[in-house]
């Protein structure tokens, strides 16, 4: 079937609360519907990072390390560590337009409209913007308060090293609440066009009363995708390596390759969930959501 369609989805025609098995179920139908738009959107971000290989690693005495390809290095010198604090940040902004790109396809997509992503390279929608800085806020975050772990693992001594473990795991329990609660950001600021504290705020409120039911759906679809990528790895890595070696280039594009094939369903869990919260917390119906994209526009 064509990636474009005039008519709403059946998925959407009647939107009501599901549960997680009838989203991931929901979801599977509508990647077949449409996979060529949001396979390529996920291949021309998987592609380049996967190629590229970037990996750092620090430490109180050398500073960072920053390898990038087959492990070349390219600095440990002090000033690395601010291109270690940079480059993540980046890179969750192109993260960010790439999600924002892909929510906005799926969306349209679902309701009818024209996705026009042909048309983000000719235009700048606001919607694009915040996801961006949304996701880049949220990295910056993460990074800053990973920094006095960074430190007191350097140290010597059993009292560094248990503050080490308790923060790790302060930040792990906190991370996963706060993060479920912020995983609505991304849709929400790019179908209804909120500014990216809104957008927070947002999600806080959409997730509220729902955490577990949020928890458990994306981690299905979390282990369904990994389970379906590491079977395609496994059946798929003698082949290519009878064909083509087995060079850190090639497991490379092979893994951008399956992940360009799992993430789209991930991305539509996703968006169903999102759609999910909405319709437990308001009316919501097709003109409403295609007036939401609309207006997202502007």
């Amino acid at each position: 079937m064509n990636d474009t369609t005039q008519q709403p989805d059946p998925a959407v025609a009647a939107l009501q609360p599901r549960r997680a098995g009838e989203i991931l179920g929901a979801a599977l139908d509508l990647y077949g519907r449409y996979p060529l738009t949001l396979i390529a959107l996920v291949a021309a971000m998987v592609v380049p990072l996967g190629v590229l290989n970037w990996q750092a690693g620090c430490s109180r005495i050398q500073g960072c390390q920053i390898t990038v390809l087959d492990g070349v290095v390219v600095s440990t010198a002090w000033w690395t560590t601010i291109v270690w604090l940079a480059v993540p940040i980046l890179l969750a902004a192109v993260v960010g337009a790439f999600l924002a790109a892909a929510t906005r396809t799926i969306t349209a997509q679902l309701v009818g409209e024209d996705p026009g992503i042909l048309r983000l390279g000719r235009s700048r929608p606001g919607w694009l913007r915040q996801a961006a800085v949304l996701v880049a806020v949220l990295v910056a975050a993460i990074v800053l308060l990973f920094l006095p772990g960074v430190y007191l693992s350097g140290l010597d001594g059993p009292l560094p090293q248990l503050a080490v473990v308790a923060m790790v795991v302060v930040m792990l329990v906190a991370g996963l609440y706060i993060g479920v609660r912020l995983a609505m950001s991304v849709p929400a600021a790019v179908i209804e066009g909120r500014w990216w504290p809104q957008a927070m705020a947002r999600s806080w409120s959409l997730v509220h009363g729902h955490w577990g039911h949020v928890v458990a759906t994306l981690f299905l679809a979390w282990l369904a995708t990994g389970l379906v990528g590491s079977l395609l790895v496994g059946l798929t890595a003698g082949f290519t390596g009878l064909l083509f070696g087995d060079g850190w280039l090639v497991r490379m594009l092979l893994q951008a390759a399956v992940m360009s094939l799992v993430v789209p369903y991930l991305l539509i869990v996703w968006v169903l969930l999102y759609l999910d919260l909405r319709t437990r917390k308001e009316r919501l119906d097709l003109d409403t959501l295609r007036a939401d994209l609309r207006s997202s526009e502007m």
